[in-house]
Order: C-alpha cells, then structure tokens, then sequence
C-alpha cells in the first residue's frame, strides 16, 4: 500500500466516526487556540509599545535619578532634589554626541477655567522640548526663549486637557488658573499640542506645559529638575551620547547609583526581553492543553485500533504489511491533529480579534488595543499538531501494527 492509498484509508476510518474524532480533538483546538491567541495579543501589544516610544524618535536618552541615601546620622536627600540646570548645560557643552538637552519639572495641579476644573500634569520645560520629544504645537505656539527669561505666566495644553476644561470653546488667548497649595496663578494659553495619546505610561494628551522658569520659581518654588530629555545627535551617536553624560555626572556624584541613564534602544531591548518571556510562560500554560489533547487523542486511537481488530487481521490476511498498518493508524493520528490545529487557528485568529475589540471598547479613548498574527505562530502552531500527532499516534498505531493476523481474525 502507497502513501496516498494510507492516506485515503485513514480518511475513510476518521469520516466513518465524525463525532468522536472532533471530541477527540478539542483538547488540540483549544491548546492551539489559546497559544495562538496569546501569542497574537502579546505581538500585538508589543508592536503598540514600540510605536508609540519610537514616536519619540530614534536618539532619545532620558536621565533621572537613581539612589540616593543620607550618610550616618542624615537624612537622606530626595531623589527630586538632585539634578540642576546647570547639570544639563554641563552636559550640553562636554559631550559632542549631545545635541539637546531639556530639564524638566513635573507636578500634578487642579487647573481652573471658569466653572470647569481637571487635575492635569503640568510640565516645566524649555522650548527645545518640541524637537526632543518629537511633540509638537497643532495650533498657537510653544514656548520660546523670551518666556523663559521672563518667567512669563503662559501655558500650552494637550488635546485632552484643552477640550476638558474649554470643551468646544478656542482656548487660545484665554487664561487658566492653576491651583497649588500657596496660591493661585493666572496662565495664558498660547498652544495647543497635537495628539500623541499614550506613549508607555503617560497619556502625552493629558499634560500641560510652562517655562520651567515659571515652575521653578512660581508654582513649586523648587531648584531642582526631575529629569533630563536628551537628543543625541543621530541614532548612531546615541551609545557615545550615553557614555558621555555618564562621564559628567560621574565626575560630579562619583556614585553611578545616583542617576540612571536610558537611552531608548535599551527601552525597547527590555521591552522586547519582558515580552519574549511573557510569550514563553503564557504559551508553555496553553501547551498544557496540547499535552491534554495529545493524550485524547492516543486513548482514542488505542479505542479505534480495539474497535478494528478484526479490520486490521482481515488486511493482514490479504496482503497488507506492518508497515501499512502503521501508516495508515499514524495518517489517522496526523490527520486528527492537524484538523484539531487548522480549527485552532482560526479559533485563535477570532478569539484574538475579540479580545482586541473588547480591549479597545474597555481602554475607551486612552488607546486601542493591537493583535498581530504572525506566519510563524501559524507555522509553530501547525508543526506542533503534527508533532502531537507523530507523538501520541505512535504508540497505537505501533500496537495494531504488531497484531497476529490469526489472533485479529478471530477477535470478536
């Protein structure tokens, strides 16, 4: 018997019993399922994040402080009250991989317009911001060098921001009241942001920004910045720029533990190593139900070779070989698993699909969640079916190739 004549006969034996081979392969249609949904969710997800920083642009380091303890009897130190401005224009000027360098400081506020108000986290930074952070003004404009030196009450809005608190009104030109806990101040609106939406975990939508002259001096009465933003003069550059902030800091805090310093190929390195463990462990739960199906699927196989005793020694009798036998049991085994990985697949794709629908309606207007199905997870997919099927067939199928035809024939 040839291979297309197994084929066809394993066929028959499979279509002669529908009900029981498709319970037989639920097991591989929810295993294959799951890991085919979770990987998509996960590559989804993935490529969401890695947009959304690379929106940032592809030389972007941020620096911020790292630990910073108190000596013997002290107090230790906020890791806030740490880095100055004067620290990103000694950056500035000693690393020629370093193109701009923008401080800044953060805090969240209750702003005021009229009868509306909103928490909202307003931003001290300087003009080069825009440019650092590939964020830029869509109306109005953003703050220049005058309003720094002046220290001028002026504030640009992120989309969500401007329609919280001015809903359909033009909010160029009107004045905000920002709240802090000393008192109250009057900011005029000179921009509004263009939309960037979530970009890690901040809403870039959600935030506001000023003079960090303005900050430092009116609203927080602070001489520290939170952070640097630093560009570096070309992707290429971005590991020298690393090394020559490192370089300058060093010399002032001679504790590398102080500050932290990220450029953003190592963000989506880490992102890119947290998901790829995150697939690893989710898919190895889902293959526990591959291991489950598998073992359907050798019971019921060892059922059917009980049921076609008499099948197998009448084939036996007129000539077919062990080697026949075995093909024919193992085809049926195959043919079970990658009918079970082919429905699983689509099952996946849907169940995928779903999720990311309903992830989308549940995140509302702060983001949509992406799916991704690769040809690999359908090529991993399918191979392991036929691996379960090679595996777990083997067994019966070797069973009821070394039947004795006489014992077969006589088997009621």
């Amino acid at each position: 018997m040839n291979l297309n004549e197994s084929f066809r006969s394993a066929w028959g034996g499979l279509n002669a019993n529908r009900i029981r081979s498709f319970l037989s392969i639920l097991g591989i249609i929810i295993g294959i399922a799951a890991v085919i949904a979770i990987m998509s969710l996960i590559r989804g997800s993935q490529q969401m994040i890695l947009e959304s920083i690379q929106s940032l642009g592809t030389n972007l380091i941020v620096v911020t402080p790292g630990r910073f303890g108190g000596a013997a009897g002290k107090a230790a130190q906020k890791l806030t009250d740490l880095f100055t401005i004067e620290d990103g224009e000694k950056i500035l000027s000693k690393s020629s991989a370093v193109k701009n360098v923008v401080p800044t400081v953060s805090k969240q506020l209750l702003l005021q317009y009229k009868d509306k108000n909103a928490q909202i986290t307003v931003n001290g930074v300087t003009p080069e911001y825009q440019s650092v952070l590939n964020f830029w003004v869509e109306r109005g404009r953003f703050i220049n060098t005058e309003d720094m030196k002046a220290s001028r009450s002026v504030i640009v809005l992120g989309q969500n921001a401007a329609s919280d608190l001015f809903e359909e009104e033009d909010p160029l030109g009107r004045s905000v009241t920002i709240n802090t806990a000393l008192s109250k101040y009057k900011f005029r609106v000179i921009g509004v942001m263009e939309s960037k939406g979530q970009v890690m975990f901040s809403n870039f939508d959600n935030q506001t920004f000023i003079p960090i002259s303005s900050a430092q001096r009116r609203l927080m009465q602070i001489k520290y910045v939170n952070s640097f933003y630093v560009e570096a003069k070309d992707e290429d550059s971005a590991d020298e720029a690393v090394e020559q902030i490192d370089a300058v800091l060093y010399q002032k805090y001679e504790d590398d533990e102080k500050y932290n310093i990220m450029s953003q190929k190592e963000i989506l390195s880490a992102i890119e190593t947290v998901m790829g463990i995150m697939t690893i462990m989710l898919a190895g739960i889902a293959a526990i139900s591959l291991l489950v199906g598998g073992i359907g699927i050798m019971n019921i196989m060892l059922v059917s070779v009980s049921e076609r005793t008499r099948e197998i020694g009448i084939r036996m009798a007129v000539g077919a070989k062990r080697s026949d036998i075995l093909l024919q049991f193992l085809w049926e085994s195959i043919l079970l698993c990658l009918i079970g990985g082919a429905i699983g697949i689509f099952a996946g794709w849907l169940g995928a699909k779903f999720a990311g629908w309903l992830g989308t309606k549940i995140m509302g207007a702060t983001g949509e969640l992406y799916t991704l199905m690769s040809l690999d997870a359908i090529v991993i997919a399918l191979g392991f079916s036929i691996a379960i099927g090679l595996f777990f067939g083997m067994y019966p199928a070797n069973k009821a190739s070394k039947l004795n035809p006489v014992e077969a024939l006589r088997y009621e």
